[in-house]
């Protein structure tokens, strides 16, 4: 089911959820780039099990949400708010993997009369986090893409615009299938739904995915120290997307925050520990 939502500064929000839809609610924060399609059937499984209703939304610019140029990260907390006012939501739990990271984060901080506990997913660190070499660890590709969205914005948007045009220029199976070939061993059913989500997000244009990494880069407009519900955050020591290094400032950064770390995993932890996730939320929610 989907929902399009009025924000307070009066752009849409597109929203849908998906597991027990009469469940306890659980919000959310999606990667980037992607849209509000949820998807994976250990995720889906699992929220229908444990009676969870998953709720997500399209990020501004991104699906059907209208773009808001120059947005912080701080920013999704208004939108979130306004989304469980027309939900006629009062409490929720949240979780957020690698781009949405920050932005479960935000609402950790920023909204603890909402959020009752949150769960981080390789999520990236602050750009301007004291005492992190943030650049460490990436690959070169992204280098080069911080240091023109930094420095000179037009060649990064052809960037952006270049890559948009990739994703959406085959059918979701072959773009999985070019995936796959980066990353062996990642289930390609998934892969595939993750490009229709992509796709979906990113029909647009790159508006969405743009202000995503902008706002990654610039200030956050909060500070993780102010958060005081209860944290889990999960990091893989062989990401490549996001390095261990993020997960590991983080960890000596959120007051209270439960760290898990696994050593030989990569970026896509939402797909061995969702269940693990999951019970952690009700937990703490309960």
């Amino acid at each position: 089911m989907e929902w399009f939502v009025t924000a307070a500064d009066g752009r849409t929000l597109a929203v849908e959820d998906a597991g027990d839809r009469d469940g306890r609610p659980v919000l959310v924060h999606v990667g980037t780039p992607a849209g509000r399609r949820l998807y994976g059937p250990r995720t889906l499984a699992d929220a229908e099990r444990r009676e969870l209703r998953l709720i997500s939304y399209d990020r501004p610019g991104y699906g059907g949400s209208t773009p808001q140029p120059g947005r912080s990260v701080a920013d999704c907390a208004s939108d979130v708010r306004a989304i469980c006012a027309a939900l006629g939501i009062d409490r929720l739990a949240m979780w957020g993997l690698s781009g949405g990271g920050p932005h479960v984060l935000a609402c950790a901080a920023l909204l603890p009369d909402l959020v009752t506990a949150a769960a981080s997913l390789a999520s990236l660190a602050p750009y301007d986090a004291e005492g992190l070499d943030w650049l460490a660890g990436f690959s070169a590709e992204a280098i080069e893409e911080v240091r023109l969205t930094l420095g000179d914005r037009t060649k990064a948007r052809a960037w952006f615009r270049k890559e948009c045009a990739e994703i959406l220029g085959a059918p979701p199976a072959q773009v999985a299938l070019k995936w796959q070939a980066q990353m062996p061993g990642v289930d390609l059913a998934l892969l595939t739904d993750e490009a229709v989500s992509m796709q979906q997000a990113l029909a647009p244009g790159i508006e969405g995915s743009w202000d995503d990494c902008v706002a990654q880069l610039t200030p956050w407009g909060f500070d993780v120290a102010q958060i005081s519900i209860p944290v889990l955050l999960l990091h893989g020591g062989q990401d490549r997307a996001v390095p261990f290094s993020h997960g590991e400032w983080l960890a000596s950064h959120i007051p209270g925050v439960e760290a898990q770390f696994f050593p030989d995993e990569g970026h896509a932890l939402r797909d061995s520990h969702i269940e693990d996730v999951d019970a952690w939320l009700v937990e703490r929610s309960s």
